[in-house]
């Protein structure tokens, strides 16, 4: 009985022992995250050829705020319109400008609300590159310098697929004095016509030298801006 009794607490140590080492390395096995289908998007060119990599984020939208920190209002994906006053703007480069053809910059402060719908296909060197344009292209513009612009420094976008985080920035856009209808009022000179987000590397890779900014980017929203008093 004894030997029957050793050699079945022998068995279940083994059991045991087994059955550890099976959670052990089930717990540290990492899941693989699938990507979303709308990360297979087009070229900003062709709305019918696929981007040789996934598109890594969508941006649900861009929220604009005044002076105050009050919500001017939002740009996303199916609305690109928004009027950005110059009474509204935190910060004018010409106050004084009243006098015809004067010019001035305004900008504003935005978030972007960011969701990731896919990993990246090359990793980062530097970071993510929040851009913008104020080009009449605007996401056909080229990758010429001159033609699209950094907002500060990259940043890590340490999002999971599936995740959403958002993003601060200042964006600017330049205005005119005009004689309109009603008189002398501020348009819009060159206005924001495009937000986009690259992944350093990918866009690198992507890049014809020039290609189509649109076609580089992991993210874009188009804007339309409308100028006002």
């Amino acid at each position: 009985m004894k030997k029957y009794s050793t050699i079945g607490k022998a068995f279940s140590v083994t059991t045991i022992c087994l059955l550890g080492i099976v959670l052990s390395c089930t717990d540290h096995e990492i899941p693989e995250v699938p990507n979303f289908p709308e990360s297979e998007c087009m070229l900003a060119t062709s709305v019918t050829t696929p981007r040789t990599y996934p598109c890594e984020f969508k941006i649900e939208k861009l929220t604009f705020y005044d002076k105050n920190g009050a919500v001017i209002g939002d740009v996303t994906p199916t609305s690109s319109e928004i009027t950005l006053t110059r009474s509204a703007a935190k910060d004018d480069s010409n106050p004084s400008a009243v006098a015809l053809n004067e010019v001035g910059i305004l900008a504003y402060d935005v978030k972007a609300t960011i969701r990731r719908i896919a990993t990246p296909s090359f990793p980062v060197v530097l970071g993510y590159q929040l851009r913008y344009t104020t080009h009449p292209s605007g996401v056909l513009a080229l990758t010429t310098p001159g033609e699209s612009y950094q907002v500060g420094a990259s940043v890590p976008l340490a999002i999971p697929v599936g995740g959403t985080a958002e993003q601060t920035f200042e964006l600017s856009y330049l205005y005119q004095i005009a004689n309109t209808m009603s008189g002398l009022k501020p348009v819009t000179f060159r206005g924001l016509t495009a937000f986009l987000i690259y992944n350093d590397a990918t866009s690198e890779v992507l890049d014809g030298h020039p290609s189509a900014i649109g076609n580089v980017a992991e993210t874009y929203v188009k804007i339309v801006t409308k100028s006002g008093e």
